[in-house]
C-alpha cells in the first residue's frame, strides 16, 4: 500500500511538471521585466555556436559591463547571462545550461556571486557559516528552456515550498493580469539577437548620498570562501576543463569610500588564493580603478550592494576589452554587430551615413540646451545635456525608428544616450519643409543626458537612426559639447 500511495505521489509530481512545461510559457508574459528573463531570452536568441565568450554573475555585473561596446570594440560575440542575486549554485547551472548551446572560449565568472551570498555581509552577530540558508532568487531560473537538467536544479537548489512560484510562475505574477501595456510589451520584445545581456544605468550615484557612506558604520570583518560555494566552484572548474574552455574570476568596482572602510583585502586575498590554487585566472578592477568618484556608481541605497553606472560601465568595459585582447586574443567568425550604433562609432564611422537600401540619415541639432551656438560648454553636474532637433530616414515613416545621439570623446570614452532618456517630439514643420505630408511628423526628439554621465572634455555628436530590420545610420551633425 505504501509503494502504491509513493508511485501515485511520483505520477502527481510528473503531471505538475510536464503540465508547468505549457503553463509557465505564460510566465514571462505576465512577468514585470527583469534582468534574468531577458538575459535568457535573448541567449536562447544566437544561434548555436555562435558565442564566443559567456559572462556569468549578478547585477553588479550586468550594470557594470557595456555589452554593446566589448563586442563592437573587440568585434566577437560575447553574452552575459546575469540576473538579480545569482549565486555560485545556481551559476553553475546557468553553466551547465548555456554550454548545451554554446562552447565559448572563455567564461568569465563576477565574484560578487561569492561574496554577495555570504555571512561576510550578515554581521558578526549572525549565524555560522556553515548553516547558512542558500539565499536565492528565481530570475536565474524561471525563463529556462524545460528540460531535465531544470528539474535536477530545482531538486538541488530549492525546497517543496518553491514547488508552484518555481514551475508556475503565471501564478506568483497572477496580480499583472490586468497590467496589459506590460503583457503587450513582454510579447513585443524585438531585436533580442542583438541584445547582449547588460543593462546599464543612467541614474549616477549624488553627492549627499555619497557622503553618507562616509558615515555609516558597515560592521563588516574578514571574509572567507564558504565550503558550499567552494564546492561549487570546483565543479565549475571541473565542467570548463572537460570542454576545453579557460575561466576569469572578475571582481567589479566597489566604491572606493566604501572599500576603504571594510576589511576588502581579505575578499581579494580569499578569491586570489582560490584562483592560484586550481590554475584559473582572476582580475580584480578594484585594484586597476582603485579611486573611482561616486558619480560612476548608480544611485540606490547605501549598502555594501554598489553598482556601476552608465559612466563606470563605459570606463571599466574600455579596460576589459583591451585586457581580453591581450590576455586571449579571442576572434570570432560568427559575430553580427551590424545593428549596434556603437559598432559603427568605433569601427565604420564614415561609411554608413545611410541604410542598406540607400535611404539617407537626414537631421539636425537644432539647439543644445537652448542655444544654436555650435559648440556648447558646460560645468560637470550643473545642469543636463538637452539636445533638441530632428531625424529621419528619407522618404520612410520617422516613428519607425529609434533614434539616438553619439557622443565621441576619444576610443576610450564614446556615449550612445539611452532609450529612457530619449523622447520623440511632432514636428510637423518637417514634414512640410520636404512636402512629406506626415511622413516626417515624427521626426521629433529631446535627448537629455545628465552630465555626470560623461567625463569631462570635448566631444563631437553624432546623430544616429535604427529602423526596425536592425540597420543602422550615422551622420556627425557638425557640433560639439565640452563638459569641464
Amino acid at each position: 500500500m505504501g509503494n502504491k500511495k509513493i508511485q501515485l505521489y511520483f505520477k502527481a509530481m510528473l503531471f505538475l511538471v510536464l503540465a508547468s512545461f505549457f503553463v509557465s510559457k505564460l510566465g514571462f508574459v505576465l512577468s514585470k521585466s527583469n534582468s534574468g528573463d531577458f538575459t535568457w531570452r535573448g541567449f536562447y536568441a544566437q544561434k548555436k555556436q555562435s558565442v564566443d565568450l559567456l559572462f556569468f554573475g549578478n547585477s553588479h555585473l550586468g550594470n557594470g559591463l557595456d555589452g554593446a561596446l566589448l563586442n563592437s570594440k573587440n568585434k566577437i560575440n560575447a553574452y552575459t547571462l546575469y540576473s538579480s542575486g545569482q549565486t555560485i549554485p545556481q551559476t553553475y547551472y546557468n553553466i551547465k545550461e548555456a554550454l548545451k548551446y554554446q562552447t565559448p572560449e572563455l567564461i568569465v565568472i563576477e565574484t560578487f556571486s561569492i561574496t554577495g551570498d555570504s555571512i561576510y555581509f550578515l554581521g558578526p552577530e549572525s549565524i555560522a557559516e556553515s548553516e547558512l540558508p542558500l539565499r536565492i532568487k528565481h530570475q536565474s531560473f524561471d525563463s529556462k528552456k524545460f528540460s531535465v537538467l531544470k528539474i535536477e536544479e530545482f531538486n538541488d537548489l530549492y525546497t517543496p515550498t518553491d514547488f508552484f512560484d518555481i514551475w508556475f510562475p503565471y501564478i506568483k505574477n497572477h496580480a499583472n493580469w490586468n497590467d496589459f501595456e506590460e503583457i503587450k510589451s513582454n510579447l513585443n520584445v524585438k531585436g533580442l539577437e542583438n541584445y547582449f545581456g547588460t543593462s546599464n544605468s543612467i541614474w549616477p550615484l549624488n553627492k549627499s548620498m555619497a557622503a553618507k557612506y562616509k558615515t555609516t558604520n558597515f560592521n563588516i570583518g574578514n571574509f572567507n570562501i564558504a565550503e558550499r560555494q567552494r564546492r561549487y566552484l570546483d565543479e565549475i572548474v571541473k565542467l570548463a576543463k572537460r570542454n576545453n574552455i579557460k575561466i576569469l574570476l572578475l571582481t567589479m568596482p566597489y566604491y572606493n569610500v566604501f572599500r576603504d572602510k571594510i576589511e576588502y583585502s581579505s575578499i581579494n586575498k580569499a578569491i586570489s588564493t582560490y584562483a592560484t590554487s586550481r590554475e584559473i585566472d582572476f582580475l580584480d578592477l578594484n585594484q586597476v580603478f582603485p579611486d573611482l568618484e561616486y558619480h560612476y556608481f548608480s544611485k540606490e541605497d547605501i549598502g555594501h550592494n554598489q553598482h556601476l553606472n552608465y559612466k563606470g560601465a563605459i570606463k571599466i568595459t574600455n579596460y576589459l576589452s583591451k585586457y581580453l585582447n591581450e590576455n586571449y586574443r579571442i576572434k570570432s567568425s560568427t559575430s553580427n554587430l551590424q545593428s549596434l550604433p556603437e559598432y559603427f562609432l568605433y569601427n565604420d564611422l564614415l561609411k554608413k551615413d545611410s541604410i542598406d537600401d540607400g535611404s539617407k540619415l537626414i537631421g539636425y541639432i537644432d539647439r543644445i540646451n537652448g542655444s544654436v551656438s555650435k559648440t556648447y560648454r558646460i560645468k560637470q553636474g550643473e545642469t543636463p545635456v538637452i539636445f533638441d532637433g530632428w531625424m529621419l530616414l528619407e522618404d520612410k515613416k520617422a516613428e519607425d525608428n529609434e533614434m539616438f545621439v553619439g557622443l565621441i570623446k576619444s576610443t576610450d570614452f564614446i556615449y550612445v544616450s539611452k532609450e529612457q532618456q530619449f523622447s520623440r517630439k511632432i514636428r510637423k514643420d518637417v514634414s512640410k519643409h520636404f512636402e512629406k505630408e506626415k511622413l516626417y511628423d515624427g521626426s521629433g526628439y529631446q535627448i537629455r543626458i545628465n552630465s555626470y554621465l560623461l567625463e569631462k572634455g570635448a566631444y563631437k555628436i553624432y546623430l544616429i537612426i535604427r529602423n526596425r530590420e536592425g540597420n543602422v545610420a550615422v551622420k556627425w551633425t557638425g557640433k560639439r559639447i565640452e563638459i569641464e
